[in-house]
């Protein structure tokens, strides 16, 4: 048996949503009550245990834990709290150990302003309701904090502790970000090189080898977290992360952008699960960006680096196709391997095909130098036709543009200045039939469904109008980027090599269709979607180099056949 004095555990805690309460929930109120109790039933000695801010959804206070561990060590025999919410405001929790940990260990338990005793039974009938009381005042403070975090979202508020990279907290607004003179124009620097093609790979060497520090090492730097164990030498602080340059990349606030909401909380928990992207809070334009939306959006289509990528950069060599090729029918990236062991050639396949097979998508095969060849002759060919016929060109990829909506655009306009001349005859013509009615000139049958019968009339005219109004608009804008798209292939009329560089200038994508063989000859479409415009005319090709399946040698040994007994009967 222990022979030293077992001492009363007066245990106080205050969280930040109690400080609110004012000085009756004070830790020192607590103190005065706790002590005043101990005196009065003959309690001393005591000990305080002290958890001043934290919250009482969870156990892991350091005081808290320190009077476990004096029970465990068998130096307390009693715990008294100003109530029960002092213990814990989770009443799962708070019941485990008032029903069972201080029974077990012999521990009487007493919450002054609840009238608690766990030495008088009968004191305890009201306890669980009161712990889920408890709970309920904690969940719904959790929901307005909740509530109140989601409104200053919605207002574009920036509330993460720390500044992004090429960022700094504006000093008149902490909720509101301005750009850091001395990183933003890293920044920016990362983006324009991913829109030019690199990968990212090479902008770590650049930044490296331009001794360009990382995120952490500023943060380090300037005294806003403790990372000095991330440096250990200078050459360390210019060692970027791939996924560091990959979050960057993709992150909406060097555009201009405030998102909000990508992780929930969890009620009693510190667990905080990712949201689904369309459930985040995105309010634009809510500080100054450090690249131009269209920048950004260039990087972005780009930043999705295939796995292939790693492989070609063992061996050497980087695909200016990189971030480009697109399967036409599930829309993922395509691949790039080897075509056999003993190929020198290169493929490109789906990666929905290379990871689950042909249950979820074909293989959509193309031989590199196919797609070298047709893109690279497409490319001159509408460079060509800019230089020599730029007006042709733009007309022709405005009418790529609004192909499909079933009338030409001067059929359309007819019907616009039909609708427009009708709708003004209405107005007049309404405006006689009120006349007439004052007048008593026409009974108020006739003139009702008149009325009603102008007015169906003249909504499905002014629907007429409007709706070739906004495509008129829409046709201007369309004017304007085919314009662009063809001045700038103008300047490369002179291309002979394609280059990571000169592809993502003029290009977006390329989607690649499932190649078909007929009679001997493999055929494929291919859809390059140019910069401004999109597709300007399709782009198809065949081949016999490369392809030596039964679906191509049988039918070309065919066709020579016949073409030898054509020659032959002649």
């Amino acid at each position: 048996m222990s022979n030293h004095v077992k001492k009363t555990a007066l245990y106080c805690r205050l969280s930040k949503d109690d400080e609110k309460a004012g000085e009756s929930c004070s830790i020192e109120t607590q103190k005065a009550l706790l002590m005043q109790y101990a005196k009065e039933n003959s309690l001393l000695p005591v000990e305080f245990y002290v958890d001043d801010g934290y919250s009482g959804l969870n156990f892991e206070r350091p005081d808290f834990q320190r009077m476990i561990d004096d029970i465990v060590a068998d130096k307390v025999h009693t715990v008294i709290t100003k109530d029960l919410s002092r213990l814990g405001r989770d009443h799962l929790g708070v019941g485990q150990y008032t029903e069972i940990y201080f029974p077990t260990h012999n521990i009487r338990y007493v919450a002054i302003n609840d009238n608690v005793d766990t030495a008088n039974a009968h004191s305890n009938d009201f306890a669980a309701l009161k712990n889920v009381i408890n709970e309920f005042y904690s969940r719904d403070s959790s929901r307005k904090i909740r509530a109140s975090i989601q409104a200053r979202a919605k207002e574009g508020k920036y509330r993460s502790t720390a500044a992004p990279f090429g960022y700094l907290k504006d000093p008149a607004d902490h909720n509101h970000l301005i750009p850091d003179p001395e990183t933003a124009p890293f920044v920016k620097k990362i983006y324009e090189l991913t829109a030019s093609g690199w990968g990212n790979y090479r902008i770590r060497n650049y930044l490296r080898e331009n001794k360009v520090g990382c995120p952490s090492w500023y943060q380090y730097a300037r005294g806003e977290q403790d990372k000095g164990h991330m440096f250990p030498t200078e050459e360390s602080r210019y060692f970027w992360r791939p996924d560091t340059l990959r979050l960057l990349i993709r992150n909406r606030v060097y555009a201009g952008d405030c998102v909000n909401g990508k992780t929930k909380s969890i009620f009693k928990t510190k667990h905080k699960p990712k949201t689904d992207e369309e459930d985040w809070i995105i309010v634009e334009d809510t500080h100054e960006p450090l690249v131009s939306r269209e920048l950004w959006n260039i990087a972005n289509e780009l930043v999705a680096v295939k796995r292939q990528e790693c492989k070609d950069r063992m061996s050497g060599y980087i695909s200016p196709f990189t971030g480009l090729l697109k399967c036409h029918d599930c829309g993922k990236p395509l691949t790039r391997r080897r075509y056999g062991s003993n190929s020198f050639h290169q493929i490109y396949i789906c990666t929905t095909y290379a990871t689950y097979g042909v249950g979820k998508c074909s293989q959509h095969k193309i031989f590199e130098d196919d797609l070298c060849k047709a893109v690279l002759a497409d490319i001159r060919e509408k460079a060509q036709m800019a230089l020599s016929s730029r007006d042709m060109l733009i007309d022709s990829i405005i009418r790529e543009g609004i192909e499909g909506n079933g009338r030409t655009q001067e059929t359309k306009k007819r019907s616009y200045k039909a609708a427009v001349k009708r709708l003004s005859e209405i107005e007049k013509l309404l405006g006689k039939l009120y006349e007439d009615s004052i007048a008593e000139k026409i009974t108020q049958d006739n003139f009702d469904r008149l009325m009603d019968k102008y007015q169906r009339e003249q909504k499905e005219l002014a629907a007429v109008v409007n709706t070739f109004e906004s495509e008129e608009s829409e046709l201007s804008d369309k004017r304007s980027d085919a314009e662009k798209c063809v001045d700038l292939l103008a300047r490369y009329a002179e291309i002979d090599q394609l280059t990571a560089e000169n592809l993502n200038a003029l290009i977006s994508r390329i989607e690649i269709h499932e190649c078909q063989p007929i009679d001997g000859t493999m055929h494929q479409k291919v859809d390059i979607y140019y910069r401004y415009a999109g597709v300007i005319t399709p782009c198809e090709f065949s081949s016999l180099t490369f392809y030596h399946t039964k679906h191509i040698s049988s039918p070309a040994k065919m066709r020579k056949q016949r073409e030898k007994s054509q020659a032959t009967a002649k």
